[in-house]
């Protein structure tokens, strides 16, 4: 159920009086679901029993004497919870929910249906307690608490311009305890005080008062201090806010401001399309005056007074939920609101306002539960979010598009999937579906103010990990929006690069061209980290690194050192199909070749460089391309001196090959040959048929391999000699393929002894050695 957020006033009456026993008291409207509470108990059995829901309030019951939490049930008015207020009782808050433990040592919880309505109950209960004092007396060998019968509130001055010393010195005063901050609220709320205060402020400013009106600033400014949500209701309220605002112009530090005058001369309210609810409108006006105080008025909170204005941040959350809800439940407002904008007749004037205010709902929509913000989205897309967006994106208006941008990008933040959702329903060609016009807004470089809110909205779509974890997303959506966007959209992502790297240069190597591709190259690398196979085939068949590393010959060295990260970030995937495609299209030698010209100029390009390189001798995996750098480039990377990654590169694939050469057994077509019964294993390293018919596929032309040790990934089949036919694994039945006197060779353990088998043996037993232990056939 969706919740509606309170932001009327306090439920403190302005007119009490401190005689009254009933002036504390807090009251529910049965109307307004903030006290609406549900009051649970735990059981012996250890857990929380529902009592029943109910209307929260705190009067002065006369039978105890105290002011007491009361809840009576919403169905028969039956009192379902009756709890006096004791200061030495603890109370605790989280969220939404109030517990203490009674003094039977039952434990009870009341749990809010509006946080504010908790809030509100809860700063009511600290207000008490903090007023209650315990007369300790010895009766009868014991302790009695004698608890007064209501609070006792403080006694402001006289509001009188003589008495402005006095106010503010006791309103600063109060700061040095919080019993003392909850008395002074109370006693503002009960006295009606700030409308008192307006008044002194018009006589001051009537008088050229200007003593008195820097007293009134800090006296009002303190009051946004007290961090109480139900002192700001009354200080915002319609019949005095503007004077508020009037009294925080006369700071002492500084020139008079003109806030008053800006507020209603220069800053002009139009209603791009009429409100009918005049609550609304009003609501609009409160919230605007009260984030122009917010953001304009007050100075900016140091680290200590944040997390004093946390009430102010409240009221306005609180508000624009409201605003949000209101229009939700307008359908006549939204209709006419996408209507307009899907309309060609609508002026360019006129369409830059509709723009506008969509993008301030989207705004305030942000200030509601994640759960309810979907909802709206969702509801905003049934009168044709989505179509009116996308009709911005094409507007021939910079501003436009711009704001069309910041809408999709607060709403994918939390709720991508409502995009993709829309991209996967399209029907259209290519040109016309919603993330080609995007990917188009980025590379055909229209804005490139908002190049890089591009690059963050295209990298949010596409992101798998981000994908998966939205809630509520079909775990199919993965696989069914990457297979669209590398069937739809890549090509057009990747156009600008391809165009510009056909040569062995860049073949428009300005500085706008050089920020495009630098975007690029950025998603580029998210695919390449997100997406496994779609782009691995893609970078393959396409040869993209290829076309990249042509970007090392741009003058423009950022864009040359994403080239560098964009190698780094394939090889770091430790991808045997990436290691093979590197060795086998030459790829590191472009690097090579930047990095020897470079010399040993000691900068950001040369050091990241050297880091790919030191990554590709550390690596265990990386060893086809150990072979591949010191076989090929070691010449020129000898005289490197300065650091000895290349040193340690070169002598890591010399121990290699000794490994290798202690197996003592000659390399025939990767094929281990054992000097004992002519019988043969494949060497582990070598390529699958399968594997080497797949990558000796053509992808473009390209000629044969280089000359290098290729080492591909391990396999555990052992083949007989003279046949391609794959002996089954040691420890299974033999076939009645194979001859009865073949032997494997065993390449474990440095390859230390034969496999022996009873029934091979053609020697006597007695006239050979201790054999080694048998593997057993069964």
């Amino acid at each position: 159920m969706q919740k509606d957020h309170w932001v009327a006033s306090a439920a403190v009456g302005s007119n009490r009086t401190a005689s009254s026993r009933n002036s504390s008291a807090l009251r529910p409207d049965r109307r307004d679901t903030r006290h609406r509470v549900k009051v649970y108990i735990f059981s012996v059995s250890g857990q929380w029993d529902d009592i029943g829901t109910g209307n929260v309030s705190i009067s002065f019951l006369e039978r105890l004497q105290a002011l007491t939490i009361l809840v009576r049930s919403e169905e028969n008015g039956s009192m379902l919870l009756e709890s006096k207020i004791c200061p030495n009782r603890e109370y605790h808050k989280e969220d939404s929910m109030i517990t203490w433990t009674e003094d039977e040592a039952i434990e009870i919880a009341i749990s809010f249906q509006e946080k504010l309505g908790c809030d509100e109950v809860w700063d009511k209960i600290t207000e008490i307690r903090a007023q209650k004092s315990a007369a300790v007396s010895e009766s009868g060998g014991g302790l009695v608490d004698r608890l007064e019968e209501g609070p006792q509130l403080v006694e402001l001055p006289p509001c009188e311009l003589s008495k402005l010393d006095e106010i503010y010195e006791q309103v600063t005063t109060s700061f040095s305890t919080t019993a003392k901050q909850e008395a002074l609220v109370l006693a503002i709320e009960r006295d009606n005080y700030v409308p008192k205060l307006v008044e002194l402020f018009h006589m001051c400013e009537d008088l050229e008062n200007m003593e008195g009106l820097h007293i009134l600033f800090n006296i009002i400014r303190t009051f946004f201090f007290l961090n109480k949500i139900s002192l700001l209701h009354q200080m915002f309220a319609d019949a005095v806010i503007d004077d508020v605002i009037g009294c925080l112009e006369y700071d002492p530090n500084k020139p008079q401001a003109r806030h008053r005058e800006f507020m209603t001369k220069i800053s002009q309210h139009k209603e791009v399309i009429p409100f009918n609810n005049p609550e609304l409108l009003a609501k609009i006006h409160q919230t605007y005056k009260v984030q122009y105080i917010q953001e304009v008025i007050l100075p900016t909170p140091s680290l200590f007074e944040e997390n004093m204005m946390s009430s102010l941040n409240s009221f306005l959350m609180f508000n624009k939920a409201d605003i949000i809800n209101a229009i939700q439940e307008d359908k006549v407002f939204l209709c006419e609101l996408f209507t307009q904008i899907q309309d060609t007749s609508t002026s360019e004037g006129q369409f830059q306002e509709l723009a506008f205010l969509l993008r301030e709902i989207v705004v305030y929509s942000l200030s509601l539960e994640v759960k309810d913000r979907a909802r709206f989205y969702k509801h905003l897309c049934s009168f044709g979010f989505m179509v009116s967006i996308e009709i911005m994106l094409t507007y021939e208006v910079g501003v436009v598009v711009a704001t069309a941008v910041d809408i999709l990008v607060m709403v994918s933040e939390y709720h991508s999937s409502i995009l993709r959702d829309y991209i996967l329903s399209e029907t259209q060609d290519e040109d016309g579906q919603f993330l080609n016009i995007l990917l188009s807004l980025l590379v055909d470089s229209q804005y490139p103010e908002i190049d890089v809110q591009l690059v963050g909205l295209v990298k949010m779509l596409i992101d798998s990990e981000n994908i998966m974890a939205e809630a509520g997303a079909p775990t199919t959506e993965k696989s069914l929006f990457l297979n669209h966007f590398y069937k739809y959209s890549m090509h057009r992502l990747m156009a600008p690069l391809m165009a510009q790297t056909a040569t062995e240069t860049v073949s428009k190597d300005t500085s706008h061209n050089a920020v495009l591709l630098s975007h690029i190259l950025d998603i580029l690398s998210l695919c390449v980290e997100r997406h496994t196979y779609h782009i691995r085939n893609y970078v393959i068949d396409k040869n993209v690194l290829g076309r990249v590393l042509v970007l090392l010959t741009s003058s423009h060295t950022h864009l040359a050192l994403a080239a560098v990260r964009f190698c780094r970030k394939i090889v770091g995937l430790r991808d045997e199909f990436y290691n093979r495609y590197i060795v086998r299209n030459n790829l590191l030698a472009p690097i090579v070749r930047f990095f020897v010209a470079q010399g040993q100029r000691y900068n950001l390009l040369n050091s990241a460089i050297i880091e790919l390189f030191e990554y590709i001798h550390k690596e265990k995996d990386a060893k086809s391309l150990v072979s591949y750098i010191v076989e090929n480039f070691m010449p020129s990377l000898d005289t490197v001196d300065y650091v000895n990654t290349f040193q340690c590169l070169k002598l890591r694939h010399e121990q290699e090959m000794d490994r290798c050469s202690q197996l003592s057994e000659p390399m025939v077509g990767g094929i281990i040959r054992a000097e004992v019964s002519g019988r043969y294993r494949r060497d582990p390293r070598q390529l699958d048929e399968d594997e080497e018919a797949w990558f000796d596929t053509d992808e473009g032309g390209s000629s044969s391999p280089p000359d290098y040790r290729q080492v591909s990934k391990h396999t555990n089949h052992t083949y007989v000699a003279g046949t391609n036919s794959p002996r089954p694994p040691v420890g299974l039945h033999r076939t009645n393929s194979m001859p009865p006197d073949s032997k494997l060779y065993s390449i474990s353990t440095a390859l230390q002894s034969l496999v022996d088998y009873d029934e091979d043996s053609d020697e006597d037993p007695e006239d050979t050695p201790a054999k080694q232990p048998k593997l057993n056939s069964t």
